[in-house]
């Protein structure tokens, strides 16, 4: 009785360590098995190399897409070249392809103040809170911006078009984590800018920051630029640093100052 009940425990043990097969009395090679089972039966060929292989069949040529290789500044061109109005800029800015970060952006910021204002405002790109409301210039740095000019009885809201003016940016998206756009981005957008320009046809044209710059001047160096007039195409252009500069650097706020007052003097002379 003692073997039987022994023979259950050492059952029972198997079954829980998951033994399901009976092991034999002589060992068992079992990968020798399975090279059996795969190993294919010796065919009559005395090699693959006497089988001539079947003829290759032709491959059908796909009819080539008459597609120019992407060209975003040729794009960007084309798409104002139609351009009559603000409306149609917007929706042509919306249909251009090749602003990546367009997908990760909320809105569209393209303007903000009077389209009738002699005075033009072209920034760098959206920020956070630009890009939440669709409106350039409306984060702190904005406001610093209305601040200075309302000091002076200029403003975005003005209906008068001596005393307002009308902001916009370089870039129309927000890039990512608000960094800069790089170079082949605002070459990409500078047929809109020309385009916004054209349209809004100001008296005065300021260029707050780099990128302002680049894009109309294809030049950097905005804290020797600022406060130089500029004359282009008959248009007055005078770069300022832009307001983000100005709550880095608060020493520059007189310079800023001083710039301001200089475009409103020019604004009295053209009335």
């Amino acid at each position: 009785m003692a073997d039987i009940q022994d023979n259950k425990e050492i059952l029972k043990w198997q079954i829980e360590m998951g033994v399901d097969e009976i092991i034999g009395e002589k060992p068992v090679n079992r990968f020798l098995e399975e090279d059996l089972k795969v190993a294919k039966p010796t065919s009559n060929v005395s090699s693959s190399r006497d089988v001539n292989p079947p003829e290759p069949k032709p491959v059908e040529k796909k009819p080539q897409e008459s597609i120019n290789p992407q060209d975003p500044v040729t794009d960007a061109t084309k798409l104002v070249a139609d351009v009559r109005s603000l409306e149609d800029l917007r929706k042509a800015i919306l249909e251009f392809p090749h602003c990546s970060f367009r997908n990760t952006s909320n809105n569209l910021v393209f303007s903000d103040g009077n389209p009738e204002a002699w005075l033009m405002i072209l920034g760098e790109a959206p920020g956070y809170e630009e890009d939440i409301k669709g409106k350039p210039f409306v984060g702190k740095s904005g406001r610093l911006l209305d601040k200075i000019f309302s000091e002076t009885g200029i403003s975005r809201s003005n209906s008068r078009p001596h005393d307002s003016f009308y902001i916009t940016n370089t870039i129309n998206w927000r890039p990512p984590g608000n960094r800069n756009p790089i170079k082949n981005e605002i070459e990409m957008f500078r047929p809109f800018v020309r385009k916004h320009i054209e349209l809004i046809n100001p008296k005065i044209l300021v260029l707050t920051g780099n990128i302002a710059c680049t894009a109309i001047l294809n030049q950097q160096g905005i804290t020797k630029l600022r406060g130089k007039w500029l004359n282009i195409d008959n248009l007055d252009i005078m770069p300022i640093v832009h307001p983000a500069f100005l709550l880095r650097n608060p020493t520059f706020k007189k310079n800023t100052w001083q710039d301001v007052l200089a475009i409103k003097k020019k604004l009295v002379e053209l009335e």
